[in-house]
């Protein structure tokens, strides 16, 4: 199995496939990054505190990490998992599928399946999405994520991967699973707000279900279906991303309603969130949560206001039903 991306996702995607039996090489772009993991056995830099197996190898050649992979696993950020595919793809053989790990979409609001498929051509391309932190995934605590794809594949990468702590579930949704990553990433940044302006338990299962309602009218508008947002890919990752400071687009939704200052972490939700606007545009779908979002994030709103959106909606809804009845 080979692992391209050794941030805190992909390595700890790496230690859960190694402990669960298999021979696993995990890439990194930088050599000192590998020689220092090669050395100590561990990832210091992105997740400490986890030792490597010994079925864990790593790497910073494309060659020699994912040549004879049985699967490839696409675990950077979203803007860096089609420069990935476009790097292992002459390396490997028609029918091993490549798994993108990112939830996200490209920076034109194309999804990121769509991408890699165009790279790939033929050959299986897979989305591995669901409630998943990086350090309880490399503890081995519990956890149950969705494959999605083509039936035969996601249901044979489930088959040969899963373990008892780590468990891959197949899902032939592939838009669906898509989608309900991107916008829980967005839902996360509102709700993280709100409680950051200490708005209540309410105001964030409201901002929940309004983003989850948003995005199922989202997955009908690509094809995708609405009851993939039922599964561990929808409501498990919006349950988890959306209420715990472990997700990076909530302490950044909770950051910016404190006056706190951004570090330079990945936040999926706000690299995504002007492109999904602009795709719900082209769509004709109504996304106020994530117009609020984009607003909150570029600085064109205050996270008062921001979070009032959903509120503000429904509200405005409710009156104008009375006024027709």
């Amino acid at each position: 199995m080979a692992v391209l991306g050794a941030g805190a996702w992909g390595t700890a995607i790496a230690i859960a496939l190694a402990r669960g039996g298999h021979a696993v090489r995990l890439h990194a772009r930088r050599a000192d990054h590998v020689e220092k993991m090669r050395r100590d056995r561990v990832n210091a830099d992105r997740l400490p505190g986890h030792p490597f197996p010994q079925s864990l190898a790593v790497s910073d050649t494309m060659l020699a990490t994912v040549a004879g992979a049985e699967v490839v696993f696409l675990a950077g950020p979203s803007k860096a998992v089609e420069e990935q595919a476009r790097a292992a793809h002459p390396h490997v053989s028609a029918d091993v599928p490549f798994v993108v790990c990112a939830k996200g979409l490209a920076e034109d609001g194309d999804f990121l399946c769509e991408r890699i498929s165009r790279i790939r051509g033929g050959a299986p391309v897979l989305m591995l999405s669901g409630p998943s932190f990086a350090e309880e995934v490399a503890e081995g605590l519990q956890t149950i994520v969705t494959v999605a794809g083509p039936t035969d594949a996601a249901e044979a990468v489930c088959s040969r991967l899963s373990s008892e702590t780590f468990v891959l579930s197949p899902c032939n949704d592939i838009r669906g699973v898509q989608v309900a990553g991107v916008f829980k990433n967005v839902a996360a940044i509102l709700c993280g707000a709100s409680d950051g302006l200490d708005a209540g338990a309410n105001s964030r299962a409201a901002l929940m279900s309004e983003a989850i309602r948003e995005a199922a009218a989202f997955a009908s508008a690509v094809d995708g279906d609405p009851a993939t947002l039922l599964g561990p890919a929808g409501f498990g990752d919006f349950a988890l991303t959306c209420t715990d400071p472990q997700s990076r687009n909530y302490s950044m939704g909770y950051r910016l309603a404190a006056g706190e200052e951004e570090g330079d972490e990945t936040h999926e939700g706000a690299a995504n969130v002007e492109a999904l606007a602009a795709r719900a545009g082209e769509l004709g779908v109504d996304v106020p949560l994530v117009e609020a979002a984009a607003d909150l994030v570029a600085g064109r709103a205050s996270p008062r206001a921001a979070v009032g959106a959903a509120f503000r909606q429904r509200f405005d809804r409710s009156r104008q039903l009375g006024k027709a009845a």
